[in-house]
């Protein structure tokens, strides 16, 4: 395969994953096995980031990067298939899917489980089954499950033109670094990532908060009811306001 993103040799795996290796826990979910098995005509591992193949230092909690390519049988199969192959997955990840001549990134910020606060554990989507092809026996009993928090999905592009730079000393930087690129965040602080994420899922839930609020103030025919949604409306719009103020303070505090 084609060193699509231009990496260092050194970086360059160039396996095929039989689709094989992922059907064990493709089983739990009918949907996304179909979806596998009809849009998606193969997988390869192409590279892997790791201080054995770059001059970058690891983390007790991400030891390497490894990116994957998909080659798709149709344009329009549901990303949502490649977050769910992530939750299996015992690494971080990034996927290039392709169809024809053309590409995408797509990438699942993501967690540890044991590292997320009680408060904001979600058992969605979770599962520890590793996907054995690409198998690195996790460090400990606690390096077994992730969270995704978000997924972030760049458009399509002629391949020849697809970008993704290696930019950081350090795996969580690079990986940080990845998410700014394709979620189209941008530079940022060294650390602020997680928070940075976070506000995004934030100003969405408000923003989707608030049109369901626009959307019954406008159906609402009694106008005492109507008035009052109008006050929730005006506070949800000042507390989106907000949100988005810290994002953009957060962003702008760059290094």
């Amino acid at each position: 395969m084609d060193n699509i993103l231009r990496y260092p040799q050194s970086t360059i795996v160039d396996s095929l994953v039989p689709k094989t290796k992922f059907y064990h826990f493709m089983e739990v979910n009918p949907r996304m096995k179909s979806h596998f098995v009809n849009d998606v005509a193969r997988i390869d591992w192409l590279y892997k980031l790791s201080p054995d193949t770059l001059n970058v230092t690891a983390s007790e909690d991400m030891v390497e990067i490894e990116v994957f390519v998909a080659t798709l049988k149709q344009p329009d199969c549901p990303t949502d298939l490649f977050t769910f192959i992530d939750t299996h997955m015992p690494r971080h990840l990034v996927f290039i899917l392709q169809y024809e001549a053309n590409s995408m990134l797509l990438i699942n910020y993501k967690q540890w489980k044991h590292l997320i606060k009680p408060n904001e554990q979600s058992d969605a989507g979770i599962n520890s089954a590793m996907a054995t092809n690409v198998r690195a026996k996790p460090k400990d009993d606690t390096h077994t499950a992730f969270r995704i928090t978000q997924m972030f999905a760049s458009p399509w592009v002629p391949t020849d033109s697809l970008q993704l730079t290696i930019d950081g000393q350090s795996l969580p930087r690079i990986y940080d670094n990845f998410v700014a690129q394709i979620s189209g965040i941008g530079e940022h602080r060294a650390g602020s990532m997680e928070e940075i994420v976070a506000l995004k899922q934030r100003i969405a839930k408000a923003q989707k908060e608030l049109e369901t609020l626009e959307k019954r103030m406008r159906r609402e025919p009694q106008m005492n009811i109507q008035m009052e949604l109008h006050k929730q409306v005006r506070q949800m719009r000042m507390q989106l306001a907000e949100l988005k103020e810290q994002l953009k303070e957060l962003r702008e505090q760059t290094t």
